[in-house]
């Protein structure tokens, strides 16, 4: 199984998404997570599904700024823990493993005055059951 995660740095142009969705093509991973793609969820979903992602969960920027996205294909299975507009914590199993595991996307504060809260949800989510 292949888990890519990328700052995409908005998806906002066409140009862009072609990019993603061939990126993505030749890399075949099963699990994506997208950071800040600067689109609400709804534009979201229709990016995912052009880059030939059944499932996922899409968290919505605030303006132009954050965006979070995790997008998966039916060969795992991907149950929601939490998330916030900087995180998206879950469970994923392989259909052919059987193995489960536990993954943490994560956009960490870019401004040094918010970092603080950054580190207190890593904390959070590492002492969460």
């Amino acid at each position: 199984m292949k888990l890519v995660s990328w700052n995409v740095r908005g998806l906002g142009k066409p140009r862009i998404v072609r990019r993603l969705r061939d990126s993505l093509r030749d890399v075949n991973p099963s699990v994506v997570f997208l950071i800040e793609t600067k689109l609400q969820s709804v534009a979201m979903v229709r990016v995912r599904k052009k880059c030939g992602f059944s499932y996922g969960i899409e968290v919505g920027s605030r303006g132009r700024s954050g965006g979070l996205c995790l997008a998966w294909r039916g060969n795992c299975q991907v149950s929601l823990r939490s998330f916030s507009d900087r995180h998206i914590d879950f469970m994923i199993s392989d259909d052919g493993e059987g193995r489960s595991w536990r993954c943490t996307g994560f956009y960490g504060a870019s401004e040094e005055q918010n970092r603080n809260d950054s580190w207190n949800l890593l904390r959070q989510l590492n002492d969460s059951p």
